[in-house]
C-alpha cells in the first residue's frame, strides 16, 4: 500500500514540476519580448522588406485591408482569434500565396478568411503530402492530431518564398518543438509570443525579430 502511495505522490510531483517549468519558460519569454518589443515600430529593422512587413502588414498601420465579409460576420470567433485570422489574411495577400495549406482539427474559421485571399489560390487542409508544394502553411494549436509522427518536410531550397505560421509556440509543447526545428533553416523568424512566423527566401536578409502586437 505504501509503495502505491509513494508512486502516486511521485507522479503528482513530476506533473507539477513539469507544469511549473512550462510556466517559468513562458514567463521568461514574455519578459524577453517586453525588452525587445522595439521591432514593433520598426526600430532596429534594416531590411526594407521587413520594415514594410512589420509596419504595414503585421501591424496594419494604414488599415488598408478589407476583410472577407462572411468571415467577419461569423459568430463565435473571439477577439484574439479574429485578430490572428486577419493577420493570416494580410500575410497571405501580401505574399501573394498560391498554395495555402492549413493543419488544424477545426480549420473552418481559418478557411473563411484564407479562402478569399486571391483568385486562383489553392487552399488545402490537413494534407501533409502537399508540404513540398505549399508556399503558405498554417499550423494551428490543435495540429498535433493531424501531424503527430509526420516530419515537417519543407523544400527550403526552391526558388519561391515559403511562409510558415505556427500557433502557440510556447504554450503548446508539440508546436514549440515544430517551431524550434523549423526555425533552424528559416531566413527570417518573427517571434510574436502567441505565434511565430517563419520565412524561407534566400533573397531576403537574414533576421530574427521579436514582436508584441
Amino acid at each position: 500500500m505504501s509503495e502505491i502511495y509513494f508512486n502516486f505522490v511521485r507522479i503528482i510531483w513530476n506533473t507539477k514540476h513539469k507544469n511549473e517549468t512550462r510556466v517559468y519558460s513562458y514567463l521568461r519569454e514574455r519578459l524577453k519580448h517586453a525588452v525587445r518589443f522595439r521591432h514593433k515600430r520598426g526600430f532596429g529593422v534594416h531590411s526594407p522588406f521587413m520594415f514594410n512587413l512589420i509596419l504595414n502588414i503585421i501591424r496594419d498601420k494604414g488599415k488598408k485591408f478589407i476583410y472577407p465579409e462572411r468571415a467577419e460576420r461569423q459568430p463565435g470567433i473571439r477577439y484574439r482569434e479574429k485578430k490572428f485570422y486577419r493577420l493570416l489574411y494580410r500575410m497571405a495577400n501580401y505574399l501573394e500565396a498560391q498554395h495555402v495549406l492549413c493543419f488544424s482539427a477545426k480549420p473552418e474559421n481559418v478557411f473563411l478568411y484564407l479562402s478569399e485571399v486571391g483568385e486562383g489560390t489553392k487552399i488545402v487542409k490537413n494534407e501533409p503530402g502537399q508540404l513540398a508544394e505549399a508556399d503558405f502553411i498554417y499550423i494551428g494549436r490543435d495540429a498535433r492530431r493531424v501531424l503527430q509522427g509526420i516530419p515537417l518536410c519543407l523544400d527550403e531550397e526552391r526558388q519561391s518564398r515559403i511562409c510558415l505560421v505556427i500557433s502557440d509556440i510556447y504554450k503548446n509543447s508539440f508546436n514549440a518543438y515544430l517551431w524550434q526545428q523549423a526555425a533552424r533553416k528559416a531566413t527570417v523568424t518573427i517571434d510574436m509570443m502567441w505565434y511565430g512566423i517563419l520565412l524561407y527566401d534566400k533573397k531576403l536578409q537574414k533576421g530574427r525579430y521579436n514582436l508584441i502586437i
